[in-house]
């Protein structure tokens, strides 16, 4: 996700670093039903340590089979090869849904790509549809207070109070008694959304994503060159789709933090969330044993007789704690269990971060214990105000700077644009599920998983993607792909990676990467980087399935890795 790197590529969290700064706006003249301007017209969008960048704006059909339905406005950036001979126009996503490939390109992570891909390509990347500064947009209302004020603090949005892993009957009886609640709260929303911003939802699906990468490419390469392409998180989605919807056109694809697309697009969406958590707690464990190993003088909530099961003990205790705090001081409290979940879950996407972590947790543990005496201004700064990956500010860059901007609900529209039919899901059945994935797939994070994944407003979003792509999932390729899996990825599960590599057999190379956190660049691998640069560079794969290890320590200056906790 390379330092600073990993952020930008949180799937499901999607807190990336935006570099807010000027992009290509809107022309004045443009309107949707005007003729279409099909080619880029590049100026400068540099940031001032970031040279190089040029940024356009490039039209496209709404939709593909039906070019009177209008038109899209997409906000797109290039990085142009910095070495000779240049090999072509490599494109890229971040992530998300919801994630700008402008904010992704545009600052330190741009350069972070260009290395990694061997610096001779254009680096290409945009944002989608309903993302950032591209139409349509996918707002649901008009100003921050209004979203905030509809949701009213709903656990759909900020995750569920609940001790342990959900075992209190008291926790689970009040759970069940909002189900009509949030059933009325999920109806009205896909009302809101679609009447406040009508004829937009239809047009954001991942489909409508990948036809609009074949027409830019067409036109910066031409119709017969192959298409590369880097995708990251929900990124994986869009290369699953594009190399299954043109297997003819495929050239040099990595698709790394593998989402599993028959869960994307074959099944429930809600369901999306079991699959998605299914190393989340693997991930947990990776921090409390590094932390143990790396002692007091390395981590802060450790002792020197810590191990890893007493710090998820501690862990436990500390959110159970967060949990009374909660219902003794009501929903103005400034901790709650499901916060310090976020806070974790969040952390576990970038191990550089996990001495931040551990000193985090420490200041809401002091909190806790005296409340009158801790640093509240402090534990206010980075404790999140809402574990919901699409609270954290997503607006357009023209707005960023307004307090009361509204989020857009990217996140929300382009997985209910992808997802099947609701057919006969119910809410009861959404929290059916929640209590499933809480009970025997992750006791930690389980219950915020309502805040996590998107798929939980589907069965109630009023519209489908105008083009749904559902599969198959195994063609054949022209060229083979290179398919990327962290052992222990606290959101996009190892298991996703190998599902894709294996439907797609010989068209796919799968590297393991003995890793924590999101995606294989949350950590350095020398062995993962090189196999990337070979296969970029000279179109050379390893010749058989492969197991990375990794170079990064988990806390500084500790020599621990994941292979180190191995061996303990």
């Amino acid at each position: 996700m390379v330092p600073a790197y990993h952020s930008t590529f949180l799937t499901s969290l999607a807190f990336w670093a935006a570099a807010r700064a000027s992009v290509i706006p809107l022309s004045d003249g443009y309107h949707r039903y005007l003729s279409r301007n099909n080619h880029l017209k590049w100026q400068n969008c540099s940031l001032d340590d970031y040279p190089g960048r040029e940024c356009a704006q490039f039209e496209v059909p709404l939709d593909w089979h039906n070019e009177a339905a209008g038109k899209a406005s997409l906000a797109v950036i290039r990085y142009p090869a910095i070495k000779s001979p240049k090999l072509g126009t490599l494109f890229m996503n971040p992530g998300g849904p919801g994630g700008s490939g402008v904010e992704t390109v545009q600052g330190s992570l741009g350069d972070s790509l260009m290395k990694s891909s061997g610096g001779q390509y254009d680096l290409v990347s945009w944002d989608p549809r309903g993302v950032g500064e591209s139409t349509p947009r996918t707002d649901c209302f008009g100003t921050l207070e209004e979203a905030t004020a509809f949701w009213n603090g709903s656990f759909v949005r900020n995750g569920l109070e609940a001790r342990d892993n959900f075992t209190s009957q008291t926790d689970l009886d009040e759970f069940y008694e909002q189900v009509d609640e949030v059933d009325d709260l999920l109806a009205r929303f896909g009302k809101q959304c679609v009447t406040y911003n009508p004829n937009a939802f239809q047009y954001v699906g991942t489909a409508a994503v990948v036809r609009d990468m074949v027409a830019m490419h067409d036109v910066l390469e031409g119709s017969d060159k192959p298409i590369n392409f880097w995708g990251i998180s929900y990124g994986t989605i869009v290369g699953i789709y594009f190399v299954n919807m043109f297997p003819d056109r495929v050239g040099r694809v990595v698709i790394d933090g593998v989402v599993n697309p028959k869960y994307w697009a074959n099944r429930p969406a809600h369901e999306h969330m079991e699959v998605a958590f299914e190393s989340s707690d693997e991930a947990f464990a990776g921090f409390t044993a590094a932390c143990a190993k790396a002692g007091p003088s390395g981590c802060a909530i450790a002792k020197k007789n810590s191990t890893r099961a007493s710090l998820s003990e501690w862990t436990r205790d500390l959110i159970n704690a967060a949990y009374d705090y909660r219902r003794a001081t009501g929903p103005s409290a400034q901790l709650s269990s499901a916060a310090i979940r976020g806070l974790i879950l969040n952390a576990l996407y970038q191990p550089q971060g996990w001495s931040n972590l551990a000193l985090e947790l420490k200041g809401v543990s002091d909190f806790l214990r005296d409340p009158t005496s801790a640093n509240t201004t402090e534990i206010k700064r980075w404790l999140p105000t809402s574990v919901n990956p699409t609270d954290s500010n997503h607006k357009p860059r023209s707005d960023a700077n307004t307090p009361n901007q509204a989020p857009t609900y990217a996140y929300e529209a382009v997985t209910c644009a992808d997802a099947q039919d609701a057919g006969n899901t119910t809410t009861k059945d959404v929290f059916d599920f929640v209590v499933k994935v809480t009970r025997h797939v992750s006791h930690m994070f389980g219950p915020i998983s309502t805040a996590q994944i998107s798929g939980t407003y589907c069965h109630h979003w009023p519209v489908r993607a105008v083009e749904r792509y559902t599969g198959p999932w195994n063609k054949k390729l022209s060229n083979p792909i290179l398919v990327i899996g962290n052992e222990a990825d606290p959101i996009t599960p190892y298991v996703s990676a190998k599902h894709v590599a294996d439907a797609l057999g010989s068209s796919a190379v799968l590297i393991e990467q003995d890793d924590y956190g999101h995606a294989s660049l949350a950590m350095h691998s020398n062995c993962t980087f090189s196999a990337l640069k070979k296969y970029f560079l000279h179109n050379k794969l390893p010749q058989k399935d492969e197991f990375c290890g990794t170079n990064q320590e988990l806390f500084p200056k500790t020599g621990i890795t994941k292979s180190t906790l191995r061996e303990l």
